[in-house]
């Protein structure tokens, strides 16, 4: 079974649904941690590398999916945009929704950071998906 056949529009439909719950619960859900990282910033860390995997996630639902038949520059647009929005909401419903965490524009300065970064592995790698989605 090769990889194409893998990452049919269905395989990729159930990895961005749960790819969207669990950045939703982790953005929304209280957690205590049993440790500090004692890093500063650590968090911000984690919005950035969230929403790498979140934007390359998006990314091949759009671009893979046969049933979506859109080209390389849709697909990075729309998830980028999508992931770019979707953060956005969390930051909002994290004030609205919850009295234990609150919106901050670093959150969404580092979400932006990741969309930014996997927009740009993406964009190196044209090419090569192009080739692999023909």
């Amino acid at each position: 079974m090769g990889i194409k056949k893998l990452l049919g529009h269905k395989t990729l439909f159930v990895i961005v649904v749960t790819s969207t719950i669990v950045i939703t619960l982790a953005s929304l859900a209280r957690f205590i941690l049993p440790f500090r990282t004692g890093i500063q910033g650590s968090d911000k860390i984690g919005h950035s590398i969230a929403y790498f995997i979140f934007t390359l996630v998006w990314f091949s639902f759009f671009f893979l999916s046969k049933n979506r038949n859109e080209n390389f520059k849709q697909s990075l647009v729309k998830s980028a945009l999508l992931c770019f929005f979707y953060g956005g909401l969390m930051e909002l419903l994290q004030g609205l929704l919850t009295n234990y965490r609150s919106p901050e524009w670093n959150d969404i300065l580092a979400n932006t950071s990741g969309i930014i970064f996997a927009a740009i592995v993406l964009k190196v790698f044209e090419n090569k998906l192009i080739r692999f989605n023909q």
